[in-house]
């Protein structure tokens, strides 16, 4: 359980970010000398963009869901004295065309002003928190950030970017559009194949530009780099034990 600081010294401020999949509430106590302190940091699976993408609309059944976990956020980030909380949507919300409804339902059920953001904005703003944890002195870095509706490609260094995009795949998406709810698993080798296709052509615009530009290492970011990680991390580890 999270308990309030006792010592406060400084602003708390909260940070909501609701994505195609999951819904992240970060809160913070900002410090004087311009660095800040985590108070807590909370991740709920609402899948908000689950059933979407053939039709554009948002789920009645995914906008409660999502709607319920802003409330208890934005009553948790009361609880550890924020009185800022800062709330952003991203890929599912401003593609849906009952994106006004579910703003006015965060107003009106949350206590909630959202702000739905640009793909574009979404990327720069992975960048500017990815390359301020990173060392990247004079060289350039390709950033990814996988999510549930899209994913934001930047290459920049450490202090600008170069070149940043959206592209319009995701782990939602991608299972919405081209696999179905009752397929088994694991996924057969020629839908597999449909897949890896449609995300080449989605990234192909992207891929020619990240071309143009050198690039020393990837920066990868998201729940889903973390579980690919480790998907490669235990492929390596089982090939070592075979030799």
């Amino acid at each position: 359980m999270d308990y309030p600081l006792e010592t406060p010294s400084g602003e708390v401020v909260a940070f909501i970010d609701i994505g195609t999949n999951a819904i992240r509430l970060l809160v913070v106590r900002l410090i004087p000398n311009h660095s800040y302190s985590t108070v807590t940091q909370q991740r709920e699976a609402a899948r908000l963009g689950e059933g979407e993408f053939t039709d554009r609309r948002l789920q009645p059944e995914a906008m409660d869901r999502a709607v319920l976990v802003c409330r208890k956020f934005v009553e948790l980030a009361r609880f550890h004295g924020a009185e800022k909380i800062v709330a952003v949507a991203t890929s599912a919300t401003r593609e849906a065309v009952n994106e006004e409804e579910f703003l006015h339902r965060f107003r009106e059920e949350a206590g909630l002003d959202v702000r739905v953001i640009s793909g574009r904005e979404e990327a720069r703003l992975i960048y500017s928190g990815l390359s301020s944890f990173v060392h990247l002195g004079d060289g350039n870095a390709v950033f990814l950030d996988i999510g549930g509706g899209s994913t934001e490609v930047i290459v920049g260094g450490q202090h600008e970017y170069l070149y940043l995009d959206t592209i319009g795949v995701g782990a939602v998406r991608l299972t919405t559009i081209l696999l179905s709810p009752n397929e088994a698993l694991p996924v057969p080798p020629e839908r597999y194949q449909l897949l890896r296709q449609y995300v080449r052509h989605a990234a192909i615009h992207t891929i020619y530009h990240i071309k143009q530009h050198h690039f020393d290492l990837a920066i990868g970011s998201s729940g889903t780099i973390q579980n690919l990680a480790s998907v490669a991390a235990r492929a390596l580890r089982n090939r070592s034990l075979e030799t």
